[in-house]
C-alpha cells in the first residue's frame, strides 16, 4: 500500500492474492480487516471525527463485496477513514431511533491500476459516536 503525490491511496493485488478465487480472496481480506481494524478508532483528518470500526461494519462490507477490487479495498480502510473528505449527512431511511444520522465521505484510491472513488458511510449512533457502516467503490471516468 502506498500514497502517491496527489494523496491517492494505492493498493495492488499480491501474487498470492491473484491466485485465490473470489471466495478465498474475500475471506482473506475479511480476516485481515478484522485483525487490523476491528475495535480500532481512526481520526478523520478533515473533520477531527473519531470513527470506530466494528465487526458489524466489516460484516456489512463483506456481504456487499462482489468485485476483487472491492475486496482488496478493505485492506486500505484505515487510510480511507483517516483521509476521506466529508460529503454530506442524511437521515436514516429506516428511522432507527438509535441512529442520529448517516455521514458520507469520499476518497480517491487506485486498486490494481484502476482509479476509484471510495464512498464511505458512517453511522452516528446515540450515546456511542461515529461507527463505520460500509464503503463501496465508484469507477472514476477519465
Amino acid at each position: 500500500m502506498e500514497e502517491n503525490q496527489d494523496l491517492t491511496v494505492t493498493i495492488d493485488e499480491t501474487n498470492t492474492e491473484h491466485e485465490l478465487n473470489e471466495f478465498d480472496l474475500k475471506r482473506k481480506c475479511y480476516d485481515y480487516a478484522r485483525q487490523a481494524f476491528q475495535g480500532k478508532k481512526f481520526i478523520n483528518k478533515e473533520t477531527g471525527r473519531e470513527i470506530i470500526v466494528s465487526k458489524d461494519g466489516l460484516g456489512e462490507w463483506k456481504s456487499k463485496s462482489k468485485s476483487r477490487e472491492q475486496m482488496l479495498s478493505v485492506k486500505i480502510l484505515g487510510r480511507l477513514l483517516e483521509t476521506a473528505s466529508y460529503m454530506h449527512d442524511a437521515q436514516d431511511k429506516k428511522g432507527r431511533k438509535n441512529i442520529e444520522n448517516l455521514s458520507y465521505f469520499a476518497k480517491n484510491c487506485k486498486i490494481n491500476g484502476t482509479e476509484y472513488k471510495a464512498v464511505i458511510t458512517i453511522k452516528k449512533i446515540k450515546n456511542y459516536g461515529d461507527k463505520y457502516y460500509h464503503h463501496y467503490l465508484e469507477n472514476i471516468k477519465k
